[in-house]
């Protein structure tokens, strides 16, 4: 249920905070690990809701999932695995894409409609002075 998921969420919150507060970083990166997957499977489950609300026992699973990542360091397990991986091929891809001369050059056009865009407004708020 809902109440059990926010329960869970502010205890794994306040284990956040205790790591942050002691010497060793495996327990920071650990939370880290935890908290990006989380976001990952928030923003997979904000487009396939209305598909998850109908399988069964799917809060349930989504508990035991949240217990594993969390209190079992299974976030860390599935970012070693497989999250890793997939994280530096798209960053990769990001960095050609950026790199790209047709991106460079939408960039440049954009910053140039802005600069005139604000040229337009600042022109407005001096006609209403």
């Amino acid at each position: 249920s809902t109440q059990s998921t926010w329960g869970i969420l502010v205890y794994y919150g306040f284990q956040s905070y205790k790591s942050i507060e002691t010497v060793s970083w495996k327990d920071d990166a650990h939370w880290l690990t935890f908290w990006m997957l989380y976001s990952f499977i928030q923003f997979i489950e904000f487009f396939l809701d209305i598909i998850m609300d109908q399988l069964p026992f799917y809060y349930e699973a989504k508990i035991v999932l949240l217990l594993w990542i969390g209190a079992f360091r299974g976030a860390t397990i599935l970012y070693e695995a497989c999250g890793k991986q997939a994280i530096q091929a798209v960053e990769q891809g990001t960095k050609k894409l950026a790199e790209h001369p047709k991106f460079q050059e939408a960039i440049q056009k954009g910053k140039e409609q802005q600069g005139k865009m604000m040229q337009g407004l600042n022109q407005a708020r001096g006609k209403q002075a």
